[in-house]
């Protein structure tokens, strides 16, 4: 029987592979789009580029991160700057390795930021000696070299205008506060802008202090010496003299100084007249001098508050009534307590206090310094009010400050001090709020050519004048006051008011030829060094590495 043949089953057809899909044809005009949209989209980058320099060089600006704000302007470096109305050129011949020369340069960016009219150059003197030797030749600088040859300079950055320069010195940029452990305090931005104030004008008004009458010496320092204002004052371009003293011999020939009543002529030749704070009767002749000065157009800040007298049973009368009704006030016989807690001292029974401050010009920086935590402080004052009809009928005088309501003006003080208690307010006593400082101003006399009339600011606490105003930075209220009552009287621009800049750690100098051996150690021998250990442990490792790589002996077959 014969066997069927049996015949493979056949294989399924493999599906054909997919095609891939042909790309569409691009229309003729396609590829000249792309690129006109590309052209377009760089040009437009462009575009905005140059739009944003633009902007961003119409609108500069810094920030600075340093402690305590070491190269953020004040609003008096501010006002100077964008005031300039001619070049100011500012020479700095600091070398490469001083350790003021980053601050300054970066301090004087931030003033190139406010104006166009400084024109700053720096000179090296160790780079560029021919640039120095033609600076040197024209202010007359003094150089010499150290031992180790560089040169040093009296004055490190010099600030002029045309031909009329102003010095500063390394003592005048920097304070140094302890030497032992290297910490100083920049005056920096004090000290240029002082600088540039001091070469845009000629002009130096004369403040005259009265004198003779138990009044402090010009050059008295302490916290409560004269000497701070007048430092302060001569730094604003003011000329400060002390009236009402001659100097004579006693019997023995020896120099005294006595009373001297100033004549019509020194009067007239100074801007502003200081009364300041007299603790004897001031002579009826010299009150009618100040008088005539004032009718005429001058001004004057009085400063007068209460004196015991020696046998301390009542205040001492000082003579000033006739020329504080010039100013339309009369100071009232009594001692003012503060007896609000929020605007007295912790310490005392209320004798110091921080007083309101009322709008007025010469109130204006001080209400915006109070944002800032700075106050007025007054210690000891007594009461001024308006002198009415026995006063200046042409006066009329404005409020600078003012206690609290709580306060009151003692006017047996003295039955008090015999055994002092918690100062409470009896019939008869003064109740507040009270004035402690009025501002007048009086109409222009008759062909007088000053913008103004006459000014008189009346502050009846002694305190304002004292130097620790200038000295503690918890009274610099009290100091931004008085700056702003003398520039008020002598129409002049606000003194120069800059905050300290905390102490830090001084920087060490550092010369060329230790710059070249820290960047030799630096780029050079340290990494050689490093590569040099990396070959080291690399060639050690290289043995250990072949033995673990090398195979293992093969096991005896048993």
């Amino acid at each position: 029987m014969a066997t069927p043949k049996r015949t493979p089953p056949s294989k399924p057809a493999q599906p054909a592979p997919p095609q891939p899909a042909q790309p569409a044809q691009p229309s003729p005009g396609t590829p000249v789009l792309t690129k006109i949209s590309a052209s377009a989209g760089i040009i437009a980058a462009m575009v905005l580029a140059v739009l944003l320099n633009v902007l961003v060089a119409r609108h500069y600006r810094r920030w600075d991160w340093t402690r305590g704000g070491l190269y953020t302007l004040s609003d008096a470096t501010v006002q100077t700057l964008r005031s300039l109305e001619e070049p100011v050129n500012v020479y700095v011949l600091l070398s490469a390795g001083d350790p003021l020369n980053v601050s300054v340069r970066h301090l004087l960016q931030a003033y190139s930021a406010e104006t166009t009219r400084l024109q700053v150059q720096y000179t090296d003197p160790d780079d560029h000696p021919a640039e120095f030797l033609a600076v040197q030749q024209r202010f007359g600088v003094v150089a010499g070299k150290t031992d180790d040859g560089q040169i040093v300079t009296d004055a490190v950055i010099i600030v002029a205008r045309g031909e009329r320069p102003h010095y500063l010195t390394a003592r005048d940029l920097v304070v140094v506060e302890d030497e032992e452990d290297m910490r100083s305090r920049p005056q920096l931005e004090q000290a240029l802008t002082g600088a540039i104030r001091s070469v845009l004008t000629t002009d130096r008004p004369r403040a005259c202090f009265t004198g003779g009458h138990g009044e402090r010496p010009l050059d008295a320092g302490g916290t409560m010496g004269l000497a701070p204002l007048r430092d302060r004052l001569h730094k604003n371009n003011f000329d400060v003299v002390q009236l009402g003293e001659e100097t004579d011999h006693d019997d023995d020939h020896e120099a005294v100084l006595r009373p001297k009543t100033p004549t019509a002529q020194e009067l007239a030749a100074c801007r502003l007249l200081v009364v300041a704070a007299p603790s004897e009767p001031v002579p009826p002749a010299e009150i009618a001098a100040y008088r005539r000065y004032i009718e005429q157009g001058g001004s004057a800040l009085v400063v007068a508050g209460p004196v015991p007298d020696t046998d301390d049973r009542r205040y001492l009368e000082l003579g000033l009534d006739d020329l504080l009704a010039l100013a339309g006030v009369r100071l009232e016989k009594d001692f003012i307590f503060e007896l609000d807690p929020g605007q007295r001292s912790p310490q005392g029974h209320g004798e110091t206090f921080l007083p309101t401050v009322r709008p007025h010009p010469i109130t204006e920086g001080l209400i915006q310094a109070r944002k800032l935590g700075l106050e007025p402080v007054i210690t000891i004052g007594s009461t001024l009010r308006p002198a009415g009809a026995s006063g200046n009928a042409s006066a009329a005088p404005v409020a600078l400050l003012e206690t609290s309501a709580q306060a009151f003006g003692m006017k047996d003080f003295f039955a008090w001090a015999k055994d002092p208690t918690a100062p409470k307010p009896t019939e008869g006593d003064n109740r507040g709020p009270l004035a402690v400082a009025y501002a007048t101003e009086l109409p222009r006399p008759a062909g007088a050519t000053a913008v103004n009339g006459p000014r008189l600011v009346v502050v009846s606490s002694p305190s304002a004048l004292f130097g620790a105003n200038w000295q503690n930075p918890e009274l610099r209220g009290t100091a931004l006051f008085v700056d702003s009552a003398i520039s008020w009287l002598a129409a002049r621009p606000a003194l120069l008011d800059i905050p300290d800049k905390p102490a830090m750690v001084a920087g060490l100098r550092v010369s060329e030829g230790s710059l070249a051996s820290i960047f030799r150690y630096v780029v050079l021998f340290m990494p050689l060094a490093a590569a040099l250990l990396g070959a080291a442990v690399y060639l050690a490792r290289r043995p250990r590495a072949r033995a673990d790589r090398a195979p293992a002996p093969p096991e005896d077959a048993s």
